[in-house]
């Protein structure tokens, strides 16, 4: 992974060219020196030297050409840069497949930029970022593996080190109830302790 200090090197695929120039020109003004290569699509970002030694690679899968597995795939072995999904498409399940597919962002096309910004940085310093506005929705697994309002709640509050009965006389449910909740939490998040199912949530975005 290059270095902060050096100049970013941004590869983006979109379909549509003003996509690609608004992203690239929102790169150049953002970082200092960016080299910044653009493609219409997977094939021919992967066909030459263009998209070569890019620190990041800016896409959507939907007008990539291929699915988010196949993309991620494609892009590691090809490119060998992480990947900021940059998408119209808000839908929990792409999210989900992005997420388990290994990619380092996620931001939908109507966000503001600095969202994107934000992605670009995470990735690049190989750590992870999620819409603000998708975080809630993220889905872990197939079928209904969404964690209700109620269920993020009690979560946060096991984060902030609270026990069952403080959360139940806080909540003013049972703790059998409570008990019950964070049975459901660690089964979604395919967690097997407290501390961990806190982990993957704050990684996650589901809580803070």
């Amino acid at each position: 992974m290059a270095s902060p200090s050096k100049p970013l090197r941004a590869t983006i695929i979109d379909e549509h060219p003003i996509v690609r120039q608004g992203v690239q020109a929102l790169i150049e003004h953002t970082f200092s020196g960016a080299v910044v290569s653009c493609a219409r699509d997977l094939d021919a970002a992967t066909a030459g030297a263009d998209g070569a030694g890019a620190d990041i690679v800016v896409v959507d899968p939907w007008k990539a050409g291929a699915d988010v597995a196949e993309l991620v795939k494609r892009l590691r072995e090809e490119l060998g840069a992480p990947i900021v999904i940059f998408t119209a498409d808000g839908g929990a399940r792409l999210l989900s497949e992005a997420v388990k597919a290994g990619v380092k962002g996620y931001v939908r096309k109507d966000s503001p930029s600095s969202d994107l910004i934000r992605a670009i940085e995470a990735a690049r310093a190989g750590e992870f970022y999620i819409d603000p506005s998708l975080s809630a929705s993220i889905v872990l697994e197939e079928g209904d593996r969404t964690l209700s309002a109620r269920q993020r709640e009690i979560l946060q509050m096991l984060a902030h080190g609270m026990q069952t009965d403080h959360v139940a006389k806080e909540l003013g449910l049972s703790t059998e109830t409570v008990r019950t909740h964070t049975k459901r939490i660690l089964a979604k998040l395919e967690a097997s302790t407290r501390t961990q199912a806190v982990a993957i949530g704050i990684r996650y975005g589901l809580i803070q």
